[in-house]
C-alpha cells in the first residue's frame, strides 16, 4: 500500500493557520455598544475657548466636506477643530475625554480606507495648521517636524543633498503625521522601506491629555518597549501625534529611469523575482497588467505585443548604478524582454513611467459615469508569489466578466487591485461584492497581508480578524489600556464599533436604494461629479483653500457638497450658498486635479439650484438688476461704456472683425481697449466696435445661477452681433 504524504508544520504554524481559517473563528456575543456624549453649544464653546472661536467650525456644510475620502464610505464629524499647539491638543483630547466624545485626528485627509472619517460624529481634529519644521541636523540625519508638514514641502527644505526616503503617491500633499499613522510607504520602499522605518522619536497627546513623548535622537536604543513603533501605524487609536522626530538621508549622487516591456506577465514577474532575490538593489519597480496598459492605451502610445509593462528606478554611485543596469538588462533578457530603455533625464523619465502615472486618473475617464472604486486593493505578498497572484487575479476578473486593473508595486510584494464601475449601478456592486470577498480568500491562501499601505481604517475591519486572528484581540487590549474610553479615531480597525460588512457606511447607497430621491443635475454634471475619487490633489490649487485650509472651501469640499445636493441629503440653504459661491472659478484645481475634473461646471450647476430656491448672495441680487436696465453689472450709464475707448475711435457700418470688449474692458481695466486697438491697427486689421450699443453678454447671470435672466440676456446679445454674421 502507497504511504500517505504529508507535509510538516510547526506547532505554531498549525494553531496559526487554524485561528485564521474564517470556519473555524469563533463568533463572540456583540459587546454592549458604548455610549457617547454629544457636541453641544456649550461643548462647541468650551473649544472655542481652547482654540479660538474661529477655529471651530460646526455647521452642517461645514462639517459635510469633511465626510468622505477615496474608500467608498461617507461620515461627517459634528465638528472640526483647528488646533496649532500641542498644549490645545491635549486640551481638546481632556475635554473630549471628560464627555466621552469621540475624537478623529486627521490630516490632509488622503486615506483610501475611510481612516480619517467620523463614523460616530464627534470632533475631527485637524492637524494641518501644525505644520513648522522645527529642526533639521544633517549631521545626525535627523529632522524634527509637526504633524501637519506635507512630504514634499518637508523634502523641498530638506534638498538639494538630503531627502525623506517614503514617497507615497500623495506625496504633495499628504502630512508625515498621516504618513506614520498608516505606515504610508510608495514606490521608493522596496529599497527605502516604510515610514515607520524612518521614526526615531514621536511626540503624542494620550487620550486623557497627558503628553508623551517616546524615541531618541540616538543613532539606535534598546531601552524599554519601542512605543514609538507601537504608536506608528496605529491610524490615531492609540493617541495623537503632535511631533516627529524622523530619519533623513543623503540624496543618491546619481539616478537612472528603465521602462521594460514583456509580453505576458508571468514573464515579467520571474525576471523581477530573479533581479530581487539575486540581490539587484532596485530603488522602484513597479508594474502594469493588460488590464491597466488597456486603460492606457487611448492615452499613450503603447505597442499591442505589449502586455506587461515594469517601471523601475535605480540610484547610489554612478558606476555601480550602471553596472546594475546591464545586470536587470541581462536578467530581462532571459526573460523574453520585448523592449527595454533608459535614461537619466528626470523629463525622459516621468515619458518612460507615463503610462504608470496616469492610470488612477484614467480610470476615471474611461467612460462617462464610471471611476475607480477601491476596496481591499492594496494587499501584499512575498515576492516569490507575485506572479501567481497576479495570474488569479486576472482569473478571477474573468470569471466574473469584470475587468481588473492591477497594478503597483511589485518589488515589494505591494498589488493594487482595483475596479472601475459605475457606482449607481446596484448589479456591478453585487458583482465586485464577491470579487473582494475572493480577494480576501486569495491574500490568506498565499500568506500575504490585507494591506500593505494603506491601513485598515473603517474598508478592512470586517475581516481584518481573518489575518489578525488573535492578534486582533491583543490589539483589542492595547487599545483599552492607552484609551478607556474608546474615544480616540473608533470604530476603526476591527475595534468597537467597527462596520461588520463591506458596503456599510457606503456613501453611493442612496443611488441603489433610493434611486427615486436622486436629484440629478443631469447627465453631464452627475458624470463630471462622480468623476471626482475625493483624492485631495486640488488643494495645491485652490486659493480659498490656501488661505482658509478649510476643505468646505476647497474644491475636493465642494465636490462632496454637490455630491450631497445630487443625493438630496442636504437642501439648498445660506450657509451652503456662502460656501459654494465663494469658489473664484479659476479653474487651478481642475489643472492639478489628476482626473481633470471641471468644479466649474459643477459649482455653477449646484449654484443654479440656490438660486432657484432663493439663496443667491445679495451682493449677486443687487447687481443683477443693474445688468438688465443698464447693459452692465457695474451700475454705470450705457453711454459711459465708451469712455475707455481711444478718441477717435474706429466706428464702422461694417468691418472684418468686430471686437466685442465686454463689461470688463469697458468699465473696470480702462487700459486694455485702447492697447487692444493699438495691436488691430498695427497689424492692418479692419475692425471696429458696437461701442455704447455693446450688449453685456450675461456671464455674471450664468455664473451665479440665475438662468432665466441669463437665458433672456444671451437672446438679446445674440439678436445685436446677428446682423454682423459672427462665425461661432
Amino acid at each position: 500500500m502507497a504511504k500517505k504524504t504529508t507535509t510538516k508544520k510547526t506547532a505554531a504554524q498549525a494553531v496559526t493557520k487554524k485561528i485564521a481559517s474564517p470556519k473555524t473563528v469563533a463568533k463572540k456575543k456583540p459587546a454592549k455598544k458604548a455610549v457617547y456624549g454629544k457636541i453641544t453649544r456649550d461643548i462647541v464653546k468650551s473649544l472655542g475657548a481652547i482654540v479660538g472661536p474661529e477655529n471651530v467650525k460646526s455647521s452642517r456644510v461645514d462639517c459635510l466636506a469633511y465626510s468622505r475620502d477615496m474608500s467608498v464610505h461617507e461620515a461627517a464629524p459634528d465638528c472640526i477643530v483647528f488646533p496649532t499647539t500641542r498644549e490645545q491638543v491635549a486640551a481638546v483630547a481632556k475635554l473630549a475625554h471628560k464627555h466621552r466624545i469621540p475624537i478623529v485626528p486627521r490630516g490632509a485627509g488622503t486615506s483610501v480606507t475611510g481612516a480619517a472619517l467620523s463614523p460616530l460624529g464627534g470632533i475631527l481634529l485637524d492637524l494641518m495648521r501644525m505644520n513648522r519644521v522645527v529642526e533639521i541636523n544633517k549631521a545626525d540625519h535627523y529632522a524634527v517636524v509637526e504633524p501637519g508638514v506635507v512630504c514634499n514641502a518637508l523634502n523641498a527644505v530638506l534638498g538639494p543633498d538630503f531627502f525623506f526616503p517614503p514617497d507615497p503617491g500623495s506625496a504633495p500633499i499628504c502630512t508625515i503625521g498621516g504618513m506614520i499613522s498608516t505606515n504610508a510607504s510608495g514606490v521608493r520602499a522596496v529599497k527605502y522601506g516604510t515610514t515607520r522605518e524612518y521614526v526615531k522619536g514621536l511626540e503624542v497627546v494620550l487620550a486623557d491629555g497627558k503628553i508623551l513623548e517616546v524615541g531618541t535622537i540616538a543613532p539606535k536604543t534598546a531601552a524599554g518597549y519601542e512605543l514609538a513603533q507601537l504608536f506608528a501605524q496605529s491610524e490615531g487609536t492609540l493617541g495623537i501625534i503632535t511631533r516627529a522626530t524622523v530619519k533623513i538621508m543623503p540624496k543618491p549622487e546619481y539616478m537612472i529611469f528603465g521602462q521594460l516591456n514583456f509580453t505576458d506577465i508571468d514573464s515579467a514577474g520571474q525576471a523581477v523575482e530573479k533581479m530581487l532575490t539575486s540581490g539587484l538593489p532596485i530603488s522602484t519597480c513597479e508594474i502594469l497588467d493588460s488590464v491597466s496598459l488597456d486603460v492606457m492605451r487611448h492615452k499613450v502610445d503603447i505597442d499591442p505585443s505589449i502586455n506587461c509593462q515594469l517601471f523601475m528606478i535605480l540610484d547610489g554611485d554612478k558606476s555601480q548604478v550602471l553596472d546594475q543596469v546591464e545586470a536587470v538588462n541581462r536578467v530581462a533578457e532571459e526573460f523574453g524582454v520585448i523592449s527595454k530603455s533608459w535614461t537619466d533625464d528626470p523629463a525622459e523619465g516621468a515619458k518612460l513611467s507615463a503610462a504608470r502615472q496616469g492610470l488612477v486618473p484614467a480610470m476615471s475617464r474611461l467612460k462617462p459615469g464610471y471611476r475607480l472604486i477601491p476596496m481591499v486593493e492594496d494587499f501584499g505578498f512575498p515576492i516569490t508569489k507575485i506572479p501567481a497572484v497576479i495570474k488569479r487575479i486576472q482569473e478571477i476578473g474573468q470569471k466574473h466578466d469584470f475587468p481588473i486593473a492591477t497594478f503597483g508595486h511589485i518589488g515589494d510584494g505591494n498589488l493594487h487591485a482595483t475596479f472601475i464601475m459605475d457606482p449607481r449601478n446596484k448589479a456591478e456592486w453585487d458583482v465586485v461584492k464577491k470579487i473582494s470577498h475572493e480577494f480576501i480568500d486569495l491574500t490568506i491562501e498565499f500568506e500575504g497581508t490585507l494591506t500593505a499601505e494603506h491601513g485598515e481604517g473603517m474598508a478592512k475591519a470586517p475581516f481584518i480578524h481573518r489575518e489578525l486572528a488573535l492578534g486582533l484581540d491583543l490589539m483589542k487590549k492595547v487599545k483599552k489600556a492607552l484609551d478607556p474610553r474608546s474615544i480616540l479615531n473608533p470604530a476603526k480597525m476591527g475595534h468597537e464599533g467597527s462596520i461588520t460588512d463591506i458596503y456599510d457606511r457606503s456613501g453611493f447607497d442612496k443611488f441603489i436604494k433610493r434611486p427615486d430621491a436622486i436629484r440629478s443635475f443631469g447627465p453631464k454634471v452627475d458624470n463630471e461629479i462622480l468623476a471626482c475619487i475625493q483624492c485631495g490633489f486640488c488643494r495645491a490649487g485652490c486659493p480659498t483653500f490656501s488661505q482658509t485650509t478649510l476643505e468646505s472651501l476647497n474644491a475636493r469640499g465642494r465636490v462632496t457638497l454637490a455630491f450631497n445636493l445630487l443625493k438630496n441629503s442636504i437642501k439648498p440653504s445660506k450657509a451652503l450658498a456662502e460656501r459654494l459661491y465663494q469658489c473664484l472659478l479659476c479653474l487651478n484645481c481642475k489643472y492639478v486635479c489628476p482626473a481633470g475634473v471641471d468644479l466649474s461646471t459643477i459649482v455653477q450647476a449646484a449654484r443654479q439650484r440656490l438660486a432657484e430656491a432663493g439663496y443667491m448672495p445679495q451682493v449677486f441680487k443687487d447687481v443683477i438688476p443693474d445688468m438688465v436696465k443698464l447693459g452692465n453689472p457695474f451700475g454705470q450709464p450705457k453711454q459711459t461704456r465708451i469712455d475707455s475707448y481711444p478718441d477717435p475711435w474706429p466706428k464702422k457700418d461694417t468691418a472684418e472683425t468686430l471686437f466685442h470688449i465686454g463689461c470688463v474692458g469697458s468699465y473696470n481695466d480702462v487700459r486694455v481697449v485702447p492697447a487692444m486697438m493699438k495691436i488691430f491697427e498695427a497689424a492692418g486689421e479692419d475692425f471696429t466696435a458696437l461701442g455704447s450699443e455693446e450688449h453685456c453678454c450675461g456671464l455674471l447671470a450664468y455664473l451665479t445661477g440665475d438662468i432665466k435672466t441669463f437665458n433672456k440676456w444671451s437672446t438679446g446679445t445674440s439678436r445685436i452681433l446677428r446682423p454682423w454674421g459672427p462665425s461661432v
